[in-house]
């Protein structure tokens, strides 16, 4: 039987952060077995894994860029609909943008490798600690499960379609135990279930050897709140929605008091390693390769364009207008910055002495379905807040129309250039902005620049913050998400509110079950998704939050992608498996 070629043991050189650690998979079973002492390196080396640049296929080093942290995130998020890409790249993270996945590039089978190179590391610790002999040693088998647990559940949700569509449909290779060889997909469900198996498991070894690893608040060791904030994501996902409750429920019954009280969002980048809102994440220090010579290549690099970034993804035009509805909401303060001065929106509308400019989506040319912006600057409200404008040489005027209690704009003409959705053409008024400092110029077309600072300024470094997996605002809201699903309203939209206090967002901002329909909101459910939104934008929930919930994702907005609605049993959702993988194994390829 052929084996996956992702789990050749190779020695890998010594991690050098802030944790010094022998490789996670530089041992085999049989020498930890000799050495029990040394599986806490070997455990501690998988978190160096997760952000490290490891040679593939016989590299002399690394390849800038390839940190799964990095993939992974990019991945997660860009497939969604929070963010615009201005333009494509050399960077392959644009074909994944776009929906148009390509199997031999970096950020496809560097993901999958380490992922499974993460998962064998993880199997031969667990086959060598014995259970039961210590709590350090239960606890690192608690941490191993989770490991084992958490790559499974980031393969199949990226490379398999959702649970929601089918627990037969093809999954991932389960690779469970040393002698785990085969190269069969797994259905869907199988690999759920394995999932679930695991981190039962591991909160059952976690509980047993509690704070044996974590001193202080560091948040970089897996924890049993680790164990349990990721068991209820995957109930969630699996509609498991009173065992997703139950999960959320032993969490919350000590979460930290900011959890309701709230904590200075701009500052949480800057110390996620320490701070109460995470339970769990990576650890990125200033002797991280990522803080120096390779900073380009970080999380952050893309959001915005301070010290080594390259500021490419900016806010979408419809989540600036999320935002905006509620003017006090911090974390819209803390996140956004409007253009390449760092202006807040605050800031822009002060600049602008009144003055706005008009923006719209109008197609870049005509063999693609990749949309730019139509740019009209220094513009004067009328009294009724129209603003009359030209483009090409005709008249039109932008109307405002009260949605949802927020005012948008529509140009009623027929005549007009720009992308229509249900026969009308939303255009956005924006704080006037020099044309030098607003926009960015790609593939033929203008850009509006909104940056995004959640992943900077950690220790003062623009391009650094420690990435966090798992922090309590998901909690809340996936327990308000299950109570929503079961006929728990009230509940649902407590939790809701939970959120949105913390955020600035109280009184006549309240969401209840009897002012949400006049707001314009369809169920609970809408509203929780829409907090979602809010919450974790840019944090790799958006997609899974559309397509666990079988809705459409709506993608018609300014980029380089189609300009498409997509339903919820797209193929396209499951990412092509890596040509490596496809030519070792024959492994079954996703379909297109």
């Amino acid at each position: 039987m052929k084996k996956i070629f992702v789990i050749v043991l190779a020695a890998l050189a010594m991690a050098s952060c802030q944790m010094d650690f022998y490789s996670s998979d530089s041992m085999t079973s049989a020498q930890l077995a000799d050495n029990p002492s040394s599986a806490v390196y070997t455990t501690d080396g998988i978190y160096t894994l997760f952000k490290d640049r490891i040679a593939y296929k016989g590299q002399s080093g690394g390849e800038s860029g390839n940190y799964y942290i990095r993939h992974y995130f990019q991945l997660a998020e860009l497939r969604g609909n929070n963010v615009t890409v201005s333009g494509q790249s050399e960077d392959p993270f644009t074909l994944a943008y776009m929906y148009n996945d390509d199997p031999t590039k970096k950020n496809i089978y560097y993901t999958w490798w380490i992922a499974y190179k993460i998962i064998n590391a993880a199997n031969s610790n667990i086959d060598a600690i014995t259970p039961g002999a210590s709590a350090l040693s239960d606890h690192l088998l608690g941490e191993n499960y989770f490991f084992r647990a958490m790559l499974h559940f980031h393969m199949v949700t990226l490379f398999a379609m959702p649970y929601s569509q089918g627990r037969n449909n093809p999954g991932v290779p389960l690779r469970v135990g040393l002698d785990a060889s085969t190269t069969t997909r797994a259905s869907v469900g199988e690999v759920y279930d394995q999932i679930v198996a695991d981190l039962i498991q591991a909160k059952t070894y976690l509980a047993n050897g509690e704070n044996e690893r974590v001193t202080g608040n560091s948040k970089v060791y897996v924890t049993l709140d680790a164990a349990r904030a990721l068991l209820s994501r995957v109930y969630l996902y699996m509609g498991e929605n009173d065992k997703c409750i139950a999960e959320c429920d032993e969490l919350l019954d000590h979460a930290p008091t900011s959890v309701t009280t709230g904590y200075d969002y701009a500052d949480y980048p800057t110390h996620t390693y320490d701070h109460p809102e995470t339970i769990w994440c990576i650890r990125l220090d200033a002797s991280d390769d990522w803080a120096g010579e390779h900073a380009e290549a970080s999380i952050a690099s893309m959001y915005i364009k301070d010290g080594n970034g390259w500021g490419e993804h900016y806010w979408r035009e419809d989540l600036v207008d999320n935002f905006r509805r509620y003017p006090a909401d911090k974390r819209f303060k803390a996140y956004f910055r409007m253009t390449t001065d760092g202006l807040s929106w605050e800031d822009a509308v002060t600049a602008a002495g009144g003055k706005v400019c008009i923006n719209f989506p109008i197609k870049t040319n005509d063999k693609s379905n990749a949309c730019s912006d139509a740019f009209i600057a220094n513009l004067t409200p009328n009294a009724d807040n129209s603003v009359d404008f030209a483009y090409s040489g005709k008249n039109y005027t932008a109307t405002p129309t009260v949605e949802n209690g927020y005012t948008v704009y529509y140009v009623n003409d027929a005549g007009f250039p720009g992308i229509k959705t249900n026969g009308k053409a939303r255009v956005f008024v924006r704080p006037n902005t020099d044309r030098s400092h607003g926009l960015r110029n790609n593939m033929g077309g203008d850009y509006m620049v909104y940056y995004c600072t959640k992943f900077s300024y950690q220790d003062g470094l623009p391009m650094m913050t420690s990435p966090v997996f798992l922090r309590w605002g998901e909690v809340v809201l996936n327990r308000a998400e299950a109570y929503a699903k079961t006929g728990q309203d009230g509940k649902a939209l407590d939790d809701v509110n939970t959120i949105r206090h913390r955020a600035g967002l109280t009184g006549a901002d309240d969401m209840t079950t009897g002012n949400i329909a006049a707001r314009g909101y369809a169920s609970a459910l809408e509203v929780v998704l829409e907090e979602r939104v809010r919450e974790l934008c840019y944090e790799g929930h958006s997609a899974f939050d559309s397509f666990r919930n079988n809705l459409p994702l709506d993608r018609q907005y300014v980029g380089c992608h189609d300009w498409e609605v997509m339903q919820p049993n797209d193929p396209r959702i499951a990412l092509l498996i890596p040509l490596d993988e496809i030519n070792s194994s024959g492994i079954q390829q996703n379909p297109r």
